[in-house]
């Protein structure tokens, strides 16, 4: 249970453009005002903490910044009473209780004081409205909102010299180390997540009309399942414009460990017809063909260097995931990406 202050280092680590939710989130689990109730909501009354967090984490939807704030937490706290908490007790004589607390207070207070961002943050907590929270077990949405004034107003209010057990350096390690470790850990359960979304497959559908009166698809390839390969089924449209291409667009049929880098939807228009947001128009005219095969979500991925392709994202009101860092057996590496952009698409 390390101090607020050191939780917000871990949320901005993590996600250094998190949302104010993924931040009231990752203070939501403190509320709790009975440390009975509060070992209960931290699986601490547990001697291992990963199966359960492992299961929350797998029931978390990737697009709930909230609940993802709330997972961070537990997860920070897990693992900052193995590699910190822990450590402290074995230095004193069992009667460490008040000297812990002491200790991350200052090194909660020195945190707020030496962040350039953390007044600022504070602030945008205390000032979002409260019926955008989500849910903590005998805990209001108005009990969650003063804990976040009275939190803000105790660290403005408070400055001190460093922790001398919990240094600014020993905090910095900590969560360079355990920020890495759990967006690994998260990335594989985010899989796991997408992996268990629901798809039919039988056979290829002869797709609709799929027109808007400025662009159409035109399927141009079915391709089947290839098992050995681990590729699923995939449709390929051209883009046409006035009956003249423009670029292409596929559609895979299904979810897999590759696709979470690679994604359902892949596009290009051609370098002419850029500009005109052909790409975002040509994925709302699949949504008919994802909806035939029972597809509710999908991926869109692209390198975190093309500007153009998140802009399509952000048009079709995709939610980024996060930036995920492309494992070395995966083909994009080998065409050497390093970092893929995660967004998920509703397509309902």
């Amino acid at each position: 249970m390390p101090s607020l202050m050191i939780h917000f280092l871990m949320a901005h680590k993590v996600r250094p453009d998190g949302s104010t939710l993924f931040y009231v989130g990752n203070v939501a689990p403190d509320t709790v005002p009975n440390f009975k109730e509060k070992d209960i909501t931290h699986f601490r009354y547990l001697s291992d903490r990963s199966e359960p967090l492992a299961a929350l984490a797998l029931q978390t939807p990737p697009t709930d910044d909230y609940a993802e704030g709330v997972l961070l937490h537990l997860y920070t706290d897990w693992r900052w009473d193995i590699l910190a908490r822990d450590e402290f007790i074995k230095m004193t004589n069992g009667n460490w209780f008040s000297d812990y607390r002491k200790e991350i207070s200052l090194a909660g207070v020195y945190a707020y004081h030496h962040t350039d961002w953390a007044e600022s943050l504070w602030e945008r907590l205390e000032a979002c409205d409260v019926s955008g929270y989500g849910k903590i077990p005998d805990v209001t949405t108005e009990d969650l909102g003063e804990y976040i004034r009275r939190n803000n107003r105790w660290h403005k209010e408070n400055d001190s010299e460093s922790s001398v057990f919990f240094t600014p350096e020993f905090v910095d390690d900590f969560v360079s180390k355990v920020a890495d470790e759990y967006t690994q850990w998260r990335i594989a359960r985010e899989i796991a997540y997408y992996n268990a979304m629901p798809v039919t497959f039988d056979a290829f559908v002869d797709p609709p009309d799929l027109s808007d009166n400025e662009i159409s698809l035109f399927c141009i390839a079915k391709k089947p399942a290839v098992p050995e390969k681990k590729y699923v089924p995939s449709y390929e449209f051209e883009i046409r414009k006035g009956g003249s291409r423009i670029g292409e667009i596929n559609l895979r049929i299904g979810y897999t460990d590759g696709l979470y880098y690679g994604g359902q939807i892949g596009y290009g228009v051609d370098a002419p017809q850029r500009g005109h947001g052909y790409a975002a128009k040509a994925c709302r005219l699949l949504a008919p063909v994802m909806r035939s095969h029972g597809m509710k979500k999908v991926i869109i991925s692209n390198n975190h260097t093309n500007i153009a392709s998140k802009r399509t994202c952000e048009k079709l009101g995709a939610k980024l995931i996060r930036m995920a860092p492309i494992p070395e057996w995966h083909d994009l590496y080998k065409l050497g990406q390093r970092f893929e952009n995660i967004f998920e698409w509703d397509v309902g």
